[in-house]
């Protein structure tokens, strides 16, 4: 009887223990989710570097509250697209002549 009452016990702590893991799971992919949505990256003003992320905001920048930045601007050029060194290959083409 007592073993009965541990065993049911220690199910009834192991299914408690498993729902508390499925709901950490899920409240974790939700906050990476909306950190995924910080637009930092994608702006004009981010200067990709660690003592000044933004150049604006170097307060928000890479956190929540960048989420509601009134200052985003969208990238107008695309950086380190292409190396100098191919820049000379422009007008050139290649051609195979037999």
């Amino acid at each position: 009887m007592i073993a009965a009452f541990f065993i049911s016990f220690w199910v009834f702590l192991m299914i408690l223990f498993s729902f508390s893991v499925v709901r950490a799971f899920k409240e974790g992919a939700k906050q990476v989710q909306k950190l995924h949505r910080i637009p930092c990256y994608e702006c004009d003003f981010f200067t990709n570097d660690y003592r000044l992320k933004c150049t604006v905001n170097p307060t928000l920048a890479c956190s929540e509250e960048a989420l509601e930045c009134i200052d985003f601007e969208p990238k107008k050029v695309i950086k380190n697209t292409s190396s100098p060194r191919w820049d000379r290959f422009k007008g050139f083409r290649f051609s195979v002549n037999d």
